[in-house]
């Protein structure tokens, strides 16, 4: 039986980034149209409205997923406004995400680990809550103040220890994913959790944390 080449490139990554490419720009067509219905919509405004709504939300985890389930080329840089944007449309209501407020960049795979981080506390906190991403020179920690949590073990150890989780379901995939891209990027990660908080840090090299040069 042949085995697969290592450096051959993820599929998977790459059929998410085409899907969300390919996606971004009719709805994005669709949001046009809806614009200008509104404009003449009368009564019906209230319930266009609504669908514009839902159709921001799409865009919004189209653009979320494309950085988290896409390829992660280390020679692309996700800058902390872009990722700010990015995670204000994702997220508003019970869980929330900060990112620093500073000019700075990351490269494109720490952001990837970053991303699918938040995903996986997203899973933890069932009530909502806030996440603050800060960025040290070795580390990246997301500190998370929540009404409850009840993060999944199983899938938490796997990100953390490696262990194996017997039966992974779809909404766990992102867990398997950061334990993927932290090994490609040679990172480590650690997950403390309380009854309402959390605190999980990703050591990193200083090489991938920089500054934005004006």
């Amino acid at each position: 039986m042949s085995r697969l080449d290592s450096r051959a490139p993820d599929l998977s990554a790459l059929v998410s980034a085409r899907l969300c490419h390919d996606l971004i720009s009719p709805m994005g067509a669709i949001g046009n149209g809806l614009e200008l219905l509104q404009l003449s919509a009368g009564p019906a405004a209230a319930e266009l409205a609504l669908v514009n709504e839902s159709l921001a939300t799409a865009l919004a985890k189209l653009r979320f997923y494309r950085i988290a389930f896409g390829p992660a080329d280390p020679q692309a840089r996700q800058s902390f406004d872009e990722a700010s944007q990015i995670s204000d449309a994702m997220f508003h209501g019970r869980f929330t995400v900060t990112w620093p407020d500073r000019a700075g960049d990351l490269s494109r795979p720490v952001a990837r680990a970053v991303y699918l981080a938040i995903l996986c506390l997203e899973k933890s906190l069932p009530m909502g809550g806030h996440v603050r991403i800060r960025l040290d020179t070795d580390a990246i920690t997301l500190g998370v103040d929540g009404r409850r949590t009840a993060p999944p073990a199983a899938l938490w150890a796997h990100v953390t220890d490696g262990t194996q989780v017997p039966d992974l379901k779809p909404d766990g995939v992102q867990f398997a994913l950061l334990r993927r891209t932290l090994e490609a990027i040679g990172h480590r990660i650690t997950a403390d959790f309380t009854e309402s908080g959390a605190e999980v840090r990703i050591a990193a090299r200083a090489v991938m944390l920089a500054e934005a040069r004006p």
